[in-house]
């Protein structure tokens, strides 16, 4: 059965138990009045029947408690789960992309972590994993979701001229030169742990991201190019697939003032 179901199923159990208790609390608090005011008359009649108002209650919890038998690691391990969420996430028009084990909403990136079991957002770790909820969650930080391009485009410059200071002991990546994008991740990840924190994946994210501000410049006034290369492959390609599914292969890039490639 689906978590949601499930969740339905005990959702409707606990709702029948809260009715239930809510009989049982109106009782408890008569009497109480009652027993504050001094009003005797009814009150052995009433106390007597109050263990037999409870008895619905104590039937409805065990109904409750037998209601939901979800086993979520088991659903998260054998794919149902994100079957399941991917439907849901649909109905709100957000894609989910799973491949290679990575799943993505564009720009968020997913895993799962069904020991918790919940679902990991970048690097936040998000308990509500009931789908219709989640789905809504990610819909919200999808569409909220900031970048600034400069400040990006900026930390791959400086990235790349540091290559180039320590490969050719020049000030600037040479002319026309297309530094290759892993170099550059590999650079800015160098500090322990880091790696974790900026995965592969978040970094081809801001590319695409990026890719999408093309007439973004340096405070030097560098403008950007994210040239292709076709015979690229295995280790060096950064992969990112879109909101729509559509899949985005990064290698280099370049840097240029003007119309002249620097």
């Amino acid at each position: 059965m689906q978590l949601d179901d499930e969740l339905g199923r005990l959702d409707a159990a606990l709702a029948a138990a809260e009715r239930h208790a809510k009989t049982v609390l109106s009782g408890v608090r008569t009497l109480r009045r009652q027993a504050a005011t001094g009003v005797v008359a009814g009150l052995p009649r009433r106390l007597e029947q109050l263990p037999a108002s409870a008895e619905p209650l104590a039937d409805a919890l065990r109904t409750a408690s037998t209601s939901f038998s979800y086993d979520a690691e088991a659903a998260f391990a054998g794919g149902s789960y994100l079957q399941e969420l991917q439907a849901e996430a649909a109905t709100k028009g957000l894609v989910l992309v799973e491949r290679d084990g990575r799943i993505t909403a564009f720009p968020l990136l997913l895993k799962l972590e069904p020991s918790i079991p919940a679902v990991r957002v970048g690097r936040k770790l998000e308990r509500r994993i009931r789908p219709g909820v989640l789905t809504g969650l990610l819909k919200a930080a999808q569409d909220s979701s900031a970048f600034n391009a400069e400040a990006f485009l900026e930390m791959l410059f400086r990235a790349a001229t540091n290559l180039a200071r320590a490969d050719q002991r020049a000030d600037e990546p040479r002319p026309g030169a297309v530094v290759p994008l892993l170099d550059i991740y590999e650079l800015l990840t160098l500090r322990p742990g880091t790696t974790a924190e900026y995965p592969r994946e978040a970094f081809a994210v801001d590319l695409l991201r990026l890719d999408r501000a093309p007439d973004t410049r340096t405070r030097r006034g560098h403008r950007f190019s994210l040239p292709a290369s076709t015979g690229s492959k295995g280790r060096s390609r950064l992969t990112v697939y879109d909101e729509h599914g559509a899949e985005h292969v990064y290698v280099g890039i370049a840097f240029r003032t003007g119309n002249v490639e620097v």
